[in-house]
């Protein structure tokens, strides 16, 4: 049976992690507004390549199709759209595979790291970390969604506002929180932290 033991050193942002054996990794951990700042840029390119897909899609209708028809332009809209996410997704999960940052992460500076120091790879840094706890996310909302709106008569759109970002809300909080160097519920799924990438 193995001894799991976490050891944790907020002064010197030491991270020190013992199964079966001593393994001390020594890394500067992320900043929060860096973490923050990476989080919103990846959205922001997400939001870039959706509309960037309309592109594609409005060239295809006007000068292939030479329709004018409301549902041919959405619908081919919806199909470049998300051909444009996929393959914006395609390369994210890549890059979070291979080296533990996401577009967002490499401009700050910041990557994900395992508590044992390597890379986690595809299932810490994509599969844990992001698909599973969007999962358990997205559950979690709809479960305190329809417990508020059918057992307190809370007004539905109102509890689909508070409670969808409830556990990003948390995470939020735990990102300032040093004496768990800084690490979110992602970070606890996947076991990993975000630190400072080396130059």
């Amino acid at each position: 049976m193995s001894n799991t033991q976490e050891n944790f050193s907020t002064n010197n942002h030491q991270y020190d992690h013992t199964i079966d054996r001593e393994v001390e990794v020594e890394v500067e951990l992320a900043s929060p507004w860096n973490r923050i700042s990476a989080y919103i840029i990846n959205n922001l390119l997400l939001t870039l390549v959706a509309l960037i897909g309309c592109i594609p899609a409005f060239i295809f209708v006007k000068f292939f199709l030479q329709s004018e028809s409301v549902d041919t332009i959405v619908i081919s809209s919806i199909i470049w759209i998300s051909i444009s996410l996929l393959v914006f997704a395609i390369f994210q999960f890549i890059q979070m595979s291979k080296t533990g940052q996401s577009f967002g992460k490499r401009l700050m500076g910041i990557k994900v790291i395992g508590i044992d120091g390597q890379n986690p790879g595809f299932v810490g840094t994509v599969l844990l970390r992001e698909g599973v706890f969007n999962i358990i996310n997205k559950i979690i909302s709809v479960i305190v969604v329809f417990i508020f709106v059918h057992l307190f008569n809370f007004p539905e759109i109102a509890a689909e506002f508070l409670f969808a970002y409830l556990l990003p809300f948390i995470c939020l909080i735990m990102l300032f929180r040093k004496t768990t160097n800084q690490r979110t519920l992602q970070d606890y799924l996947a076991r990993t932290i975000v630190i400072k990438a080396e130059k």
